[in-house]
């Protein structure tokens, strides 16, 4: 009987983390006719790049640096009571920033600056809330394809120490909101 409690603590924490980490299904994937794009959502907040806000700060091949802004979209609570989803939820426009990215085609290696000083995005940790951020490669990857109409991560596998399990770092579906 221990050993069939522990399995099923251990199954609902497992399902508890696949439901974060894929969360954003919950919210519309565009606004603005597809101008803005989310990024990440939590708890009826959703940050979504804003697709014509991209330029590029700096072009060497195999170096590339793309600004983009990023503007958080708070969902009605009311209507998620009811309907249990944000997808055509009333929202509200909230605060916009600016992201930098940095990119390194050959290495595949994303970095964000943050307080002026370059973090670099560590791939291999859960793409999802429960451990990590999904928030930076799904920026990256708006900003790229928005500026040069070209996958950065495309194929590229992340290992997730908590399921054990590799995943895409960007689902085809999302390559698929994008247009690409």
């Amino acid at each position: 009987m221990k050993k069939f409690f522990v399995v099923f603590i251990l199954f609902i924490l497992m399902l508890l983390v696949s439901i974060n980490c894929f969360a954003e299904s919950m919210y519309p994937s565009t606004l603005d006719n597809g101008n803005l794009v989310i990024v990440d959502a939590h708890m009826g907040v959703g940050d979504y790049a804003i697709r014509d806000s991209v330029s590029v700060v700096k072009y060497e091949p195999p170096n590339y640096e793309l600004s983009i802004d990023v503007i958080g979209v708070v969902f009605s609570e009311d209507y998620f009571k009811i309907h249990h989803d944000y997808k055509y939820s009333p929202y509200k426009f909230g605060n916009k920033h600016n992201v930098r990215i940095r990119y390194n085609w050959n290495r595949k290696t994303v970095s964000r600056l943050r307080n002026g000083i370059w973090v670099d995005y560590i791939i291999n940790r859960d793409n999802c809330h429960a451990d990590g951020n999904p928030f930076v490669p799904n920026v990256a990857e708006v900003a790229f394809v928005s500026a040069y109409n070209m996958r950065f991560f495309d194929n590229m596998l992340w290992y997730s120490p908590s399921l054990h399990e590799y995943y895409r770092v960007i689902n085809e579906d999302f390559y698929r909101v994008l247009g690409i």
